[in-house]
């Protein structure tokens, strides 16, 4: 089963998707539940793992901030290690609000939405 799920910064649930079979790619169950229009509507951003990579292609306002990635011709900057670095701190509590198991063909991620209007929260699957 393949979840989305929206939790402040300390991890607490807000918002959990409908279940999807576990196959389903992250960013398509963002599609599939409006993501980007909902955190724009309330005028929010999103720290995501990189299963959320090319959700937004909105350069100049974007909602959904990834991480880089290295590929065999491109290694990773210094920089772009440090942005990495500070991305997984600031995902780490959702990530250790959701649920750990990942037994039975289940995958995880969270959203990260704080009590207070922020300027940004985290997105990752269950």
């Amino acid at each position: 089963m393949h979840f989305l799920a929206l939790t402040d910064e300390n991890g607490r649930l807000i918002w959990l998707s409908t279940a999807r079979p576990g196959r389903t790619h992250d960013s398509t169950a963002a599609r599939h539940d409006h993501i980007l229009a909902h955190l724009r509507a309330a005028g929010l951003g999103a720290l995501a793992d990189l299963g959320f990579r090319g959700l937004d292609n909105d350069i100049l306002d974007p909602v959904i901030v990834t991480g880089c990635t290295a590929s065999r011709t491109h290694k990773l900057t210094p920089g772009e290690r440090e942005a990495n670095r500070v991305l997984a701190v600031g995902r780490a509590p959702v990530e250790h609000g959701s649920p750990t198991s990942r037994t039975g063909g289940s995958s995880r991620s969270s959203v990260l939405i704080p009590p207070e209007p922020p300027d940004f929260c985290a997105l990752c699957s269950l």
